[in-house]
């Protein structure tokens, strides 16, 4: 797909808002005896992609409806370019949402269902931003066709362009991509970072697929129980989590109980893990004294087999036992049971043509101290890994 960048300056000249930051402050959310969203606050900077990620029931779909206007707040405020907003109903504020359903008429065509809310509105030169809109989702082609006719991809876009063309200061995105396949939700990805990147608007996306916010946004809220776990930039949460359910919610962790011992001059927590001293940076660890846990993401960890030795720099845990190998192409993913401590998970790129560890192998553990990151030791170390058991 060719960028067009012309198409995207001439649908947001003359917005009077373009791009409005949202401001939500001590937002709560109570139905019934149920809290979906606890004193909630953040300030998401005008222009920027903005994804609110979490598991269901965590209350962010309910933080997206009390933006739009769907749902008001118990208590709290919500202001969009600084006008508070709290109040309000749906159609008296200055933002769009695109659905998972994408919910475009059947019996009207493309560019009829681009233009749909424009004529509702009495918005002049329809014709002009309707074409601007296609334009920009490159389906300008297609503008004669009926949604029926399209790939759910392009039906995707459509509804993304119909919420475009009306200039919205925010735009509100609700798990837009759940309904695709695997290749095509990547495609998406890609696609919606290029349009928000072109027309500049403040868009606030949430979903559930930690790759999928990962990838688009500037800055992730991680959401657990209506609460904000940790928010920053996507390489920030995944490399220095702050809680063990951001540790396991956020890709994959290997997380040990331990205790610190000793503060080493270099900057450096000695803990104890299981009878071996482990080193975390002081910088990377949530306390320095007492209890925590461990932590060293799949991907940092190396196997050694035999007689191969770790660098002076390395942790090290084991011997272990490899209890499963699984092949995926780009890498081998071992399972390796440590007697004590549980299964760590090791991600081995595939440099050399496939899997060099068997099941049954006996293995050590090492990695860069430099990787190691350490939580509060009251932290469950499975908060925020999939249960089985909760699945419908």
């Amino acid at each position: 797909m060719t960028s067009t960048a012309d198409g995207a300056t001439a649908l947001v000249e003359d917005a009077t808002d373009t791009g409005a930051a949202l401001e939500i402050r001590r937002v709560s959310k109570v139905f019934g005896d149920f809290v979906a969203v606890d004193d909630l606050s953040l300030t998401v900077p005008s222009g920027s992609f903005f994804a609110l990620l979490g598991p269901s029931g965590c209350g962010k779909t309910t933080t997206l409806r009390m933006v739009a206007g769907l749902e008001q707040p118990t208590s709290g405020t919500i202001a969009i370019g600084g006008r508070d907003l709290t109040g309000t109903r749906a159609h008296q504020r200055p933002v769009n949402t695109v659905f998972q359903s994408y919910a475009l008429f059947p019996h009207l065509s493309v560019g009829e269902n681009v233009a749909f809310g424009l004529r509702r509105q009495g918005k002049s030169e329809i014709a002009r931003r309707v074409a601007e809109g296609l334009d920009l989702v490159e389906l300008a082609h297609l503008a004669d066709r009926r949604p029926a006719q399209l790939s759910g991809g392009q039906q995707q876009r459509v509804a993304l362009a119909r919420a475009l063309v009306n200039r919205p200061s925010v735009l509100l995105l609700d798990e837009p991509l759940g309904a695709l396949d695997l290749k095509l939700r990547r495609q998406m990805q890609l696609e919606l970072k290029r349009i928000q990147t072109e027309v500049g608007l403040t868009f606030i996306h949430v979903t559930h697929d930690q790759e999928e916010a990962m990838t688009m946004a500037d800055t992730v809220a991680v959401m657990n129980h209506g609460r904000i776990e940790q928010m920053g930039t996507p390489a920030e949460l995944y490399e220095l989590p702050r809680t063990a359910f951001v540790a396991n919610f956020l890709g994959q962790s290997n997380l040990v109980p331990g205790t610190v011992v000793e503060r080493t001059r270099t900057g450096l927590l000695a803990v104890d893990v299981a009878g071996t001293r482990i080193l975390v940076p002081e910088g990377r660890s949530v306390r320095s004294s007492g209890d925590v846990l461990v932590g060293v993401r799949p991907e940092k960890l190396r196997l050694l087999v035999g007689e191969q030795e770790p660098s002076s720099t390395e942790n090290l845990l084991g011997p272990g036992t490899v209890t499963d190998v699984s092949f995926t192409g780009v890498s081998t993913q071992y399972q390796v049971e440590v007697p004590g401590l549980g299964t760590f998970g090791v991600f081995a790129q595939n440099l050399l043509g496939g899997s060099m560890v068997e099941p049954g192998a006996q293995v050590r553990l090492a990695w860069s101290a430099d990787f190691t990151f350490a939580l509060d030791g009251a932290d469950a170390p499975d908060e925020g890994t999939l249960d089985l058991d909760d699945e419908p």
